[in-house]
């Protein structure tokens, strides 16, 4: 089983419009998903054909439409109820450019970490689980870390700034920041792939087993804990959507070292999985990813 946790899942209102500021704008179409990293993550692990279950809080009206919508697209899901407010609605609007306006969502108290810490008591060895997503509360992502770490699962960790900091110490199984998160923890601006490769080792030294690298057009690298460097091409097509092609490199990274046991397996089919959401408008399908699978090209070195 792999399961995904969202502490702050969302709504997400996706429209299509040229927004022009400070005007009535009327959208070309419109569409209503489930969001939050670990939902996407696990809704492209089942697309791939993987036993999946999402798991997190929700709060009010708007977080019982957010389990509705996993419900009715047949993903397993447990989302802790919380008293207090209503889970956020994020608005994404594809334009010229993508702009998006994502909401807050309601704060965790004490008590409701306790109830999240006992809902993964089921984990097992054989399992993996994926923490994703902006982190409201960093111990909460440590002490989840720590937890998980005496089951001897496999930990996956795709946040970033202080939190990514925070839980290197706790040995995650692997970490995925984009180039952009990765300059920004060491406070380098445009940075270069020789560069990243090396932050990614130094990411290393502070505690992460291995380190998954997503670069957009250029693709991926995987620097392993053998010091072997996987790197892979991106597809070629057109980019209709960004939000969760990060995710679903996550999902199709995953699917392919369960298949196949192997690093760079894994990375063409995250990479593959990762294109083919986005080239679509929302996450790509398996069809999708085995259709661009050929394209992606993995060369391996050693360090």
């Amino acid at each position: 089983m792999i399961y995904t946790i969202t502490t702050n899942p969302s709504l997400d209102y996706t429209v299509e419009t040229d927004l022009v500021p400070g005007q009535i704008n009327r959208t070309r179409s419109e569409a209503i998903y489930p969001g939050g990293k670990g939902i996407n993550v696990s809704l492209s692990l089942q697309r791939l054909g993987q036993e999946t279950r999402a798991l997190g809080f929700a709060a009010g009206r708007i977080g019982q439409t957010i389990r509705d919508l996993l419900d009715d697209l047949g993903c397993p899901n447990t989302f802790l109820e919380l008293k207090r407010g209503q889970s956020r609605i994020n608005v994404k609007i594809r334009g010229a450019v993508e702009t998006a306006v994502n909401g807050c969502g309601p704060e965790l108290g004490a008590g409701d970490l306790v109830r999240l810490l006992e809902l993964l008591e089921d984990v097992q060895r054989g399992d993996a689980v994926v923490l994703s997503g902006w982190a409201q509360n960093i111990s909460l992502y440590v002490a989840i870390l720590q937890q998980l770490a005496e089951t001897g699962c496999m930990t996956v960790l795709d946040c970033s700034g202080e939190a990514l900091w925070q839980c290197l110490s706790c040995h995650p199984f692997l970490i995925k920041p984009n180039l952009t998160e990765l300059g920004t923890l060491f406070g380098v601006e445009d940075i270069e792939y020789g560069e990243a490769v090396e932050l990614a080792h130094q990411l290393q030294l502070e505690g992460a087993r291995n380190v998954l690298v997503s670069m957009g057009g250029e693709g991926a690298f995987l620097l392993a804990e053998s010091r072997e460097l996987y790197a892979a091409n991106a597809c070629c097509g057109p980019v209709v959507n960004t939000v969760g092609a990060g995710d679903s490199l996550v999902a199709g990274f995953l699917t392919g070292l369960r298949e196949s046991g192997d690093f760079g397996k894994a990375l063409q089919m995250g990479v593959a999985a990762g294109c083919a959401t986005a080239f679509h408008h929302w996450l790509g399908t398996l069809e999708d990813t085995m259709a661009l699978l050929d394209q992606v090209r993995v060369e391996k070195t050693a360090l």
